[in-house]
């Protein structure tokens, strides 16, 4: 019975060892990555002063906050920010936006 104990013991131990380590892994594999060259607080993306042509590819559908001021967007492009459910702000003052598509 003693050893059967110890090794309950042991298997419990190493499952409150990797159970937190797993549960961190999990929660940070879930958030998206920043796109390049941008900068990432929370919900907010700052994808600023970098000459960007066009919107960053891989900005969180969860972002609620967007600057994408000081590049060098001419259009605005049909669904391009389609994926953006939760977006409260978006800054795009300092582009060169001439063209603005109906469904942007």
């Amino acid at each position: 019975m003693g050893f059967r104990l110890i090794t309950q013991l042991k298997g419990m131990s190493v499952f409150l060892v990797l159970f937190p380590t797993l549960l961190l892994v999990m929660l940070t594999g879930a958030q998206r990555a920043c796109p390049k060259n941008c900068r990432c607080d929370g919900k907010i993306v700052y994808c600023e002063s970098h000459a960007f042509a066009d919107i960053p590819e891989n900005i969180s559908g969860g972002s609620q906050g967007l600057s994408l001021r000081f590049n060098s967007i001419q259009k605005l492009k049909s669904n391009q920010f389609a994926g953006l459910n939760q977006l409260i702000w978006l800054y795009l003052d300092h582009n060169y936006i001439s063209s603005v598509d109906e469904d942007a």
